[in-house]
């Protein structure tokens, strides 16, 4: 693999008349990378205390963008050129970073736990959140997936004023928006071209990175540029479980920045140096990808237009799919999830196929299910939910003859026992208490 010795953030700027970021990194003095954040019809007539809280955000922000660059070499010394962080800062950048590219190091076969140290000092930038007086509003970030359409609408049928919110407008988002009827907010961000050049170079790392933690920096900034105190998550309590705990008890979990480990840390985060006045927490966090499920069938004006395949959503334009592939981890989970609440015929057209009548794809489901390999790197629900939906699906005519519940529930019944399946069931569809909602939206669910 090549060296290089240091990286570095260079700088930010925000330009107040276009409502762009520019953040500016570097390895050395051999790569330098300019990423571009764009906040489409954001207000511009800015205040001098909003300025401030556009600045200290920016600060953070970039120091969070940075992970996207950090990776191509993960050099074990960082240089923050912007200004100085202290140790209570660092250390959660620490976490971060290391946890936030935990399935990346496991892909890779790196042990990051004595390589990211970001440096502090005694007299650090930014040490106090900006008190602002932010409207009574609650932005739910969009992502064309039935998760955050059963936050939206949860919201609505409880009389809470929404704006949506999600970066870019891939089909899936453009449409779910549309039917939704709420007004939107559109951000876009620009990896820099010279990174995604170096990604196919040899000697190189790539891999996943904490996206969602990384855009709730973004969300931050977006409550001071367009005005809302509030945002509602649609990340489920199956994110909190990890794929694998690698040697030296490291857990790796690909969902990390979706968890409720990182929604606390951030909520308190922002609280304590970003917007006093700003809440970011999970609406779904209590409730099982089954319970959503269940709830999302009854949405029946989003069933054709949602998409939760990933391919749909790639940065790259020219290769993204307009809806299901139909043949990946999250394809496979998701339709298991509905298929035992929404009928059939409007669940097999809204993906495309009937994906638990494929043969070929019994290898993917039944890493879904415990019966192989470990919990698959992909945003999808815990074994015990797989097994249910599997147990519910055996006891509906119109589903018990097909491929997958013909040869897979045998085998659960074999491994866990009927009883076992039962238990579970019960426990699928009954709230954690493991969340951080707020005290007046907790009897929304």
């Amino acid at each position: 693999m090549k060296k290089m010795n240091k990286f570095r953030f260079v700088s930010y700027h925000f330009d107040t008349k276009t409502s762009e970021a520019s953040l500016n990194y570097a390895f050395d003095d051999a790569y330098h990378f300019c990423e571009k954040i764009k906040f489409h019809k954001a207000k511009t007539d800015l205040t001098a205390e909003e300025l401030k809280a556009v600045e200290k955000i920016l600060f953070f922000l970039h120091i969070a963008c940075g992970i996207s660059y950090y990776k191509a070499f993960v050099p074990n010394v960082m240089e923050i050129e912007t200004g100085s962080l202290n140790k209570e800062q660092a250390e959660f950048f620490n976490e971060f970073y290391k946890k936030g590219l935990g399935e990346f190091s496991w892909r890779n076969n790196l042990n990051l736990n004595n390589v990211i140290n970001f440096p502090w000092g005694e007299s650090p930038s930014h040490v106090e959140a900006a008190l602002l007086l932010l409207p009574d509003l609650t932005a739910v970030p969009i992502g064309g997936g039935k998760d955050s359409n059963v936050v939206l609408e949860t919201l609505k049928s409880h009389g809470e004023k929404v704006v949506c919110i999600a970066q870019g407008r891939p089909r899936p988002i453009r449409e779910s928006i549309e039917v939704s009827g709420c007004p939107d907010i559109e951000f876009t961000r620009t990896i820099a071209p010279e990174l995604i050049a170096l990604n196919t170079e040899e000697g190189v790392y790539n891999g996943h990175v904490p996206i969602t933690g990384v855009y709730a920096f973004c969300l931050a900034l977006c409550a001071v540029l367009y005005g809302y105190d509030k945002v509602a998550m649609g990340n489920e309590r199956s994110a909190n479980v990890g794929n694998l705990v690698r040697d030296d008890s490291f857990e790796v979990n690909h969902q990390w920045s979706k968890s409720l480990e990182f929604e606390k840390a951030f909520n308190g985060f922002a609280q304590k140096y970003l917007l006093k006045n700003f809440t970011y927490f999970s609406m779904l966090r209590p409730l099982s990808e089954l319970d959503i499920a269940r709830r999302f069938a009854k949405l029946t004006p989003y069933h054709q237009v949602f998409t939760s395949c990933n391919k749909a959503f790639k940065l790259d334009k020219e290769k993204r799919l307009e809806r299901w592939c139909g043949e990946c981890d999250k394809c496979r989970f998701v339709f298991l999830a509905l298929a035992p609440f929404m009928d059939k015929a409007d669940l097999v057209k809204a993906v495309g196929r009937n994906i638990l009548a494929d043969e070929k794809q019994l290898g993917g489901f039944e890493e879904l299910l415990g019966l192989s390999k470990h919990k698959p790197f992909e945003c999808v629900g815990e074994l015990e939910e797989c097994a249910v939906a599997i147990y519910l699906l055996a006891q509906k005519d119109d589903w018990k003859d097909d491929f997958m519940i013909k040869n897979l529930y045998p085998r659960l019944l074999e491994k866990y026992g009927l009883s076992q399946l039962q238990i579970w069931e019960k426990q699928v569809f009954t709230k954690s208490e493991k969340h951080c909602l707020p005290e007046n939206f907790r009897d929304y669910l």
